[in-house]
Formats: C-alpha cells, structure tokens, sequence
C-alpha cells in the first residue's frame, strides 16, 4: 500500500512540474535585469516591469528600459522599414512582452517610468487591470501613436511620420 502511495504521489508531482510551468503560460522576458544594456541609452535596464524590445528584420533584438525609450529609438531611426516587430513589456504582467498597439500607456505622476515620461504600459484588453492600475495612478491613457508624438515633442525628436 506504502508502494501504492508512492507511486500515485510522484506521479502527481511529475504531472504538477510539467503542466503547471508558469513560463509555459506566459511571454518569459528575455530581458536580464541589471545586465542588460538598454539600446536607447546605453545604460543598464534595471526597473522590473518595464522595458521593451525591437525585432529587426535580419532577427537582432534590442532591448530597452521603457516604452519612451524604445519610441525614441524608433523615431531617430534612418530607416524604420528595418524594423520587423516593436513589443514593450505589459506592466501589469511583468513577464510578457505584447505588441505595441496591443497596449495602452497610462501617464501619471503618480508612477515614474525608467526615462522619466510617467509611462505605464497596460494590456488594453484588460479592462479590469486598466480600472485598477488607473485607480492607483490616475492619469490619461495613451495609444501607441499618441505616445510617439509625446516622445517627440517631450524629447525634441523628428515626428513618426517624418521619415516614412
């Protein structure tokens, strides 16, 4: 019976170890805390739950700190066709990158992003989380295009459709 038991209860734990892998579930980051080097400013991307990532088309991905960074990268870009995919991290996830047109980027003075533009960035089909983060940090909610012209005017950067 002892056996039996055995048995049963590493089966269950083999079962449990491998259905029930968070990363198997999620968009794991690729973005190594502390070491990684943001492509924008060259400094380490240290703040969790922020960050973004451009996949170029030859497959390079940089990496970057925050969503105001990897905007500004992409409008002091030459040549923007390079770029195959743009994902910034999901704020209220933290472990999964979404594209950028999949989110929506609260800005409030209440919650301080990486390059000081008070960006967070929000799944936007997430109503629930957008209630919540926008209870705690109330602010106006942004789309991906607006955040470029914010960019470029905050940082005195050539427009998004400058060079397209």
């Amino acid at each position: 019976m002892l056996i039996l038991l055995l048995l049963v209860a590493a089966g269950c734990s083999e079962q449990t170890e491998t259905n029930n892998n968070v990363f198997t579930y999620t968009n794991h980051l690729d973005i190594d805390y502390g070491e990684d080097i943001c492509a924008y400013t060259n400094k380490p991307i240290e703040r969790v739950r922020f960050g973004g990532r451009m996949i170029m088309n030859e497959g390079e991905a940089l990496k970057f700190m925050s969503a105001e960074a990897t905007a500004g990268y992409y409008l002091e870009m030459e040549n923007r066709d390079q770029v195959k995919s743009i994902e910034i991290v999901d704020f209220a996830h933290g472990q999964q990158y979404l594209p950028v047109y999949e989110l929506v980027y609260l800005q409030s003075s209440l919650q301080p992003s990486p390059n000081g533009l008070f960006l967070t960035p929000v799944d936007a089909s997430n109503e629930r989380m957008k209630n919540y983060i926008y209870d705690a940090y109330p602010g106006t909610f942004y789309s991906w295009e607006e955040v470029l012209e914010l960019v470029s005017e905050e940082w005195d950067l050539p427009a998004a459709d400058a060079r397209e």
